[in-house]
């Protein structure tokens, strides 16, 4: 069976959408022949874009190119083009509602995303105070695009109930699969720790400050140390807008998970870290969450978005309200820290769920099964 792989980046590169294309096309590899294509904007778009920053000045709204139609029929037309000649048993498309909107074939796609467009206004900062034009254009074209896939691969239970709910896609067209840790190479159990620290060793990953409830982390930090408790917190992916002199907070900017020091440098990180952190405000899936677990480290993070499909209550972690603040989550950590035994579960709990549930292995599976039964139909 021959896999058609078209996207808006090339699935060789490991940054595209978070490594998500590159560990997908690694997933699908292993059990059919892939080609792969991906496009670049032409020069027109380009020009059309100066029209846009223009509206966006005059009118104090913001305009996401990538969801106007005109964008989108001119990447379907190109697709059409490259299927005619690949002519792939299966299209894949992931996170690219542009390229199948307004494309017309018989070959069946599999379409994968994270959220709908519908469910992204006023969520993401990105997709808020959108032009009311590009808002309706969005959601006409995102909703053709799940029409036009055979099946939805989505990411999250949130995602599909905005499919199902908003644009009244059939619940048999959908598969949720949640996505998988993006690491190269995965921990054996036996390296992971056995018992736990005097030392708290929290763990911040997320390159957006704000977004991913920096400061609310911070302030959680804080607030276990005035409880007596020893503890310390590194701050991985950004660079928190106040100088922080605390001693037991560290600050890494950045980390490139593609140069092998740095890489080891996180991975040596996560053998260490007690708890992830992250009090996101708004989360479309976790692959953080899939890359904890595979070191064992049960996520404190926030029931918002897709994040109940990766990190739920009890079993690898712990999401607590939106509106929660860092005493709420000074004290979940403080009560499961305190206890041995609940801790020691958690921790395996956490490693079992990326076993069963949150890797690629498993995502590659549920694909193949899909691609199988849409052929066999």
């Amino acid at each position: 069976m021959k896999i058609g792989f078209a996207g808006r980046w090339s699935p060789l590169e490991k940054n595209a959408w978070s490594g998500t294309y590159f560990y997908a096309y690694q997933a699908i590899k292993k059990n059919f022949d892939v080609q792969y294509f991906h496009y670049k904007w032409p020069w027109y778009i380009r020009e059309q874009l100066i029209f846009h920053k223009q509206f966006q000045k005059l009118h104090n709204r913001k305009v996401a190119v990538e969801f106007l139609q005109g964008y989108a029929r001119w990447f379907s037309k190109q697709l059409e083009k490259e299927l005619r000649i690949m002519k792939p048993d299966i299209l894949f498309v992931p996170g690219a509602p542009q390229l199948i909107a307004y494309c017309k074939t018989s070959v069946p796609i599999i379409y994968m995303a994270d959220a709908t467009f519908q469910q992204l206004q006023g969520y993401y900062d990105s997709f808020s105070n959108l032009a009311p034009y590009n808002i309706q254009q969005g959601i006409e074209l995102d909703r053709k695009a799940f029409d036009n896939a055979a099946h939805c691969m989505l990411a999250s239970d949130w995602a599909k109930q905005s499919a199902v709910t908003d644009y009244h896609i059939h619940e048999k067209k959908i598969t949720v699969q949640p996505l998988g840790a993006n690491l190269d190479i995965i921990p054996a159990v036996s390296e992971l720790k056995k018992e736990k620290n005097k030392i708290c060793r929290l763990l911040f990953l997320g390159v957006e400050w704000e977004r991913k409830g920096g400061q609310i982390a911070l302030d959680t930090f804080y607030a276990l140390q005035n409880n007596g408790m020893q503890v310390q917190l590194k701050i991985i992916g950004c660079q928190p807008p106040l100088h922080i002199k605390d001693k037991n907070v560290t600050v890494i900017p950045f980390l490139n998970k593609n140069i092998k020091e740095e890489a080891q440098q996180l991975y040596n990180i996560l053998l260490q870290t007690d708890f992830l952190l992250l009090p996101t405000r708004a989360e479309c899936a976790g692959v953080v969450f899939c890359e904890a677990g595979a070191f064992g480290i049960p996520s404190i993070t926030t029931d918002t978005g897709g994040v109940r499909t990766y990190v739920q209550n009890g079993i690898n972690g712990f999401t607590l309200p939106l509106s929660s603040g860092a005493g709420a989550y000074a004290e979940k950590i403080l009560d499961l820290y305190t206890n041995d035994d609940s801790y020691r579960l958690l921790c395996a709990n956490s490693r079992n769920e990326f076993e069963t549930r949150l890797n690629w292995d498993a995502w590659g599976k549920s694909f193949c099964q899909i691609a199988e039964d849409l052929l066999n139909n």
